[in-house]
């Protein structure tokens, strides 16, 4: 890790008391269709795109929310087999951090990209065994120099922006901010969010960063960057973390159930 990462991980670290409040849970049971959906950062600055691909695709996940995808993961995906798999996709790669690509084994009925609070946004409408959902995928800016600190509290509360839409929302990726950072919990209180982790009880459940070491010791992930957030009629039934090959990030995994 060098100083941009130590940067990046004290500021989020600053961030993170008071840990993530448990949710008081659903107001009304969930028995609608059921939706998983995995959250990956696949790291741009280290790539092992086909063993990427290969991993991602062996994961059960009916959505898969790709960040930092380039031109390589999606042709990496191809030839591991995606349109086999995850048929309805929507491509929004990028050379830079802000690529993500979306798959899904659901009817795609509608898509957008633009600017999510100064950075590139993307999400996707599916047709769920009838039932209307949106899921994006989100990335966000990171916080490492001071210039970056603005955005990254825009791109945060214009994420949460989305849960506008007339259907569940399923807000998933790397958020870049620790659960009890502030602005991330009111922007979720404020578009009646809840995180996929609060959901389940785990008050401190970190994805980031994986494989980085201090003084020769490896260390295991200390902050807890990577969500999936939903809107409150969405029932979260399980929600696991994975590795993913080359990747700084764990994946996260969330099984659902919407309304």
């Amino acid at each position: 890790m060098g100083v941009d990462g130590l940067r990046r991980g004290a500021i989020m670290a600053a961030s993170a008391l008071p840990l993530l409040p448990r949710d008081p849970g659903l107001r009304q049971p969930a028995t609608g269709p059921s939706l998983s959906v995995l959250a990956t950062n696949v790291e741009l600055s280290q790539r092992d795109a086909d063993r990427q691909a290969r991993a991602v695709l062996a994961v059960d996940a009916d959505v898969l929310c790709i960040i930092e995808a380039t031109e390589a993961t999606v042709a990496a995906l191809a030839r591991a087999g995606i349109a086999t798999t995850h048929p309805h996709c929507s491509d929004d790669h990028d050379p830079g951090y802000f690529g993500s690509f979306i798959a899904s084994r659901h009817l795609i009925t509608g898509r957008w990209t633009g600017d999510l609070g100064g950075r590139p946004g993307h999400w996707v409408d599916l047709d769920v065994a009838g039932r209307a959902a949106r899921v994006a995928a989100v990335p966000t800016q990171a916080p490492i120099h001071d210039e970056d600190v603005a955005v990254w509290h825009s791109t945060i509360a214009s994420a949460a922006a989305l849960a506008a839409a007339p259907h569940p929302v399923v807000l998933a990726g790397d958020w870049n901010t620790t659960g009890g950072h502030l602005p991330f919990r009111r922007a979720l209180a404020r578009h009646d969010l809840v995180d996929a982790q609060a959901r389940r009880g785990h008050r401190w459940w970190p994805t980031w960063p994986v494989d980085h070491s201090v003084l020769g010791l490896s260390l295991p992930p200390v902050l807890a960057l990577d969500h999936v957030v939903v809107s409150q009629d969405v029932a979260v039934r399980s929600l696991e973390r994975i590795a993913i090959p080359a990747c700084d990030h764990r994946a996260v995994r969330a099984a659902l159930r919407l309304p």
